[in-house]
């Protein structure tokens, strides 16, 4: 159960940030300006490579933008958090994800410059994120050793975003779409269906002001889909419910889940066609092997497999 959980958060979150335009206002909006001025977040391109090993698989899932950082080629990499506790051993986990990339640019690329690997892990958990995000921090009076020490000690430090419900997170600085993928990761644990469906319908409805109809309807899929995932009880009679209560509010999310309905309908037809042609099928093959016909030849008439046609012969 917590896998298929954890790979519903990794889906939708790799979904969300592939998106360069929510990257991109994401991490204009949590890293430092100064940082920023040389950073040119309009040269992010999303690459396939991971620097995730099976080690790290329980740990992270990653997302890689390659990025120009004082000219140079460079990482950001968004990593989610899986953990929904508190682990002090992420700092070094997060590091042996780095050193795995960099000895990939070694090896792979044959390089022997490294690049810059800027590490942000979005976290969403319930509880409060205390642990310490700087490997500095974590020796004492660090600051206060001689240059001789403080060269030798590596700094491990990691950008850690709190989306969760303890976080604190301002969801107002960012464009209405990535508030309304963010308000998703945030209520991903809330228990109370309602204020999940009202947290999301308000959000939708904000997102409207900026939006057009096409990129509203393509997020709010992803959006519904991700609640009726994490929230098992969640229908779509429950989503209809809420919307009524909102005066007119929703009418976006209303006829997605309309044509969802339809949708539904429809397949439902084709599969009860396709169930129909196949109990045909057997019908035939069960006449054929009364008539005394070979397994064999029935499975190559019938298209069904030996094994099969094998069953079917036992049935008689």
């Amino acid at each position: 159960m917590k896998n298929e959980i954890v790979n519903k958060h990794d889906a939708v979150f790799k979904e969300v940030f592939s998106q360069k335009r929510i990257a991109k206002d994401f991490i204009e909006n949590n890293i430092p300006k100064e940082a920023l001025d040389i950073i040119d977040t309009n040269s992010m391109e999303l690459i396939k490579d991971t620097f995730i090993n099976k080690e790290l698989q329980g740990s992270f899932s990653d997302l890689i933008y390659e990025v120009k950082i004082n000219n140079r080629d460079a990482y950001i990499c968004f990593l989610l958090e899986h953990k929904s506790y508190r682990d002090k051993l992420t700092i070094f986990q997060l590091n042996k994800y780095i050193l795995e990339a960099w000895t990939a640019v070694i090896q792979k690329e044959n390089r022997e410059e490294l690049p810059i690997i800027l590490p942000i892990v979005v976290y969403h958990g319930e509880k409060e994120w205390s642990i310490k995000t700087d490997l500095r921090d974590m020796i004492p009076e660090f600051y206060e050793l001689p240059e001789y020490f403080k060269d030798r000690i590596p700094v491990f430090g990691y950008d850690l975003i709190n989306i969760g419900k303890s976080g604190r997170i301002d969801f107002k600085k960012f464009n209405k779409l990535t508030a309304l993928m963010l308000t998703a990761f945030r209520d991903a644990f809330e228990k109370d269906l309602k204020t999940v469906l009202r947290e999301f319908l308000l959000a939708v409805e904000e997102a409207e002001k900026e939006e057009g109809e096409e990129a509203i309807r393509y997020y709010v899929e992803i959006y519904i889909r991700y609640i009726e995932n994490i929230h098992r009880d969640l229908t779509e009679e429950d989503i209809e419910g809420e919307i009524e209560k909102l005066g007119g509010k929703g009418a976006v999310t209303m006829s997605i889940l309309q044509k969802r309905e339809e949708k539904g309908k429809q397949e439902g037809k084709r599969e009860g066609k396709r169930e129909g042609r196949q109990e045909g099928i057997k019908e035939i093959a069960k006449n054929l092997l009364k008539e005394g016909i070979e397994i064999a030849f029935v499975a190559k008439t019938t298209g069904l497999s030996k094994s099969e046609v094998e069953k079917l012969k036992e049935e008689i």
